[in-house]
């Protein structure tokens, strides 16, 4: 594989994840987002489980709640990683393109010669 290539490959990696980024911006933007899951499940829910972490319950109950609780913040936690990985990604694109464009510079000049 070529240095052209591999630069290539980091371009369309950087700009998946940016598209990523970009369509999780437009999904919490969104007012049925924010009724389901911001409030219905990372407060509403949250809270419920908490809760119910109170009341006399087997073990078995009680690992079952932990892990609902752990998947509220699993979300939370996705959501924040792609948020952050997009932020990163709209660096390294610049990056990648002008190391593209460099690659591109060196053949040009080396078919001059």
């Amino acid at each position: 594989m070529t240095e052209l290539e591999e630069v290539d490959i980091q371009i369309e990696t950087a700009s998946k994840i940016r598209s990523l980024r970009d369509n999780c911006v437009k999904l919490m933007k969104n007012r049925n987002f924010k009724d389901v899951i911001e409030d219905g499940y990372f407060k509403e829910e949250a809270a419920r489980l908490v809760m119910a972490k109170s009341a006399p319950l087997n073990e078995e109950q009680q690992r079952n709640i932990d892990g609902m609780i752990i998947g509220v913040g699993a979300l939370a936690n996705y959501l924040n990683m792609v948020m952050r990985r997009g932020a990163d990604m709209d660096v390294a694109l610049g990056e990648h393109e002008q190391t593209r464009e460099e690659i591109l510079a060196e053949g040009i000049q080396d078919n001059d010669r």
